[in-house]
């Protein structure tokens, strides 16, 4: 499925955040969402998954009205991570996963031998079987984030937004939360759509990067096309140079002492 925005404008208590963005994200495909704080990522992804209705614009899920779809059928085809996901409760983490299997279950119905089949199955793509015992608020932050991400992939969801996904976990952490929505656009044509802070990882993962400056698109390409100094000084006010990185060519932000 494609799920994309056309001229989008987005607004809190009547001052626009997004003004006539229009992105695009296809099956296969990683995109990249980046740019400075305040710039509108997050809130372009909360006009993606039905959170914040467009002002202007109109958002598609293969070319039919997002906003109009029945909620079970959006929620079947597209899977969230929050930048920070509300779990209070005292839920083991094989609970908080099977409930990725909701859209695709009807109001009385549990989950039967299938769903099961597809829990365990995300659960050990992204480590956190042995944990399923345990109640998630046991867990630190990366393991909560990797729980999340578990709940999303056992929802089975042609498109998957990720916002702020590496927000406030370590390198190590970092990468691996990557590399599972990579693993998923890889093995099963996932359309993947990340905000990210950090330029260096958008480079590295993504296929496409759309840099928003002030709730606008300022730069949109590969992370070649976009990641040029220029354009980066422009946007963060920040003195940078761009490398190559040694081992895979791809561009290396470096901000000057």
């Amino acid at each position: 499925m494609i799920l994309e925005v056309a001229g989008v404008s987005c607004a809190y208590d009547g001052t626009d955040v997004l003004a006539d963005v229009t992105l695009r994200v296809e099956p296969g495909q990683f995109v990249a969402v980046a740019g400075p704080n305040g710039s509108g990522k997050s809130t372009l992804l909360r006009a993606m998954s039905r959170v914040l209705r467009p002002r202007l614009g109109s958002a598609l899920l293969d070319g039919r009205d997002l906003y109009a779809l029945p909620a079970r059928e959006s929620a079947r085809a597209i899977g969230v991570v929050p930048q920070e996901s509300l779990l209070d409760f005292e839920f083991t983490v094989e609970e908080v996963v099977l409930m990725g299997r909701a859209p695709h279950l009807g109001r009385f119905q549990s989950e039967g031998e299938r769903d099961r089949v597809v829990v365990r199955e995300a659960m050990e793509r992204t480590g956190t079987w042995d944990l399923r015992a345990r109640s998630i608020l046991e867990l630190s932050g990366g393991e909560r984030q990797r729980v999340v991400l578990a709940r999303a992939f056992a929802q089975e969801p042609h498109v998957l937004l990720l916002d702020e996904p590496t927000a406030h976990l370590d390198l190590a952490y970092q990468v691996q939360i990557l590399r599972l929505a990579k693993s998923l656009r890889d093995e099963k044509r996932t359309a993947v759509l990340a905000t990210l802070h950090d330029l260096n990882l958008a480079a590295a993962y993504a296929d496409r990067l759309v840099l928003l400056s002030k709730g606008k698109v300022a730069a949109a390409g590969t992370p070649k096309e976009v990641l040029v100094e220029p354009t980066l000084r422009s946007v963060f006010g920040a003195d940078v140079t761009v490398r190559a990185h040694p081992d895979t060519g791809a561009p290396l932000v470096l901000v000057k002492p």
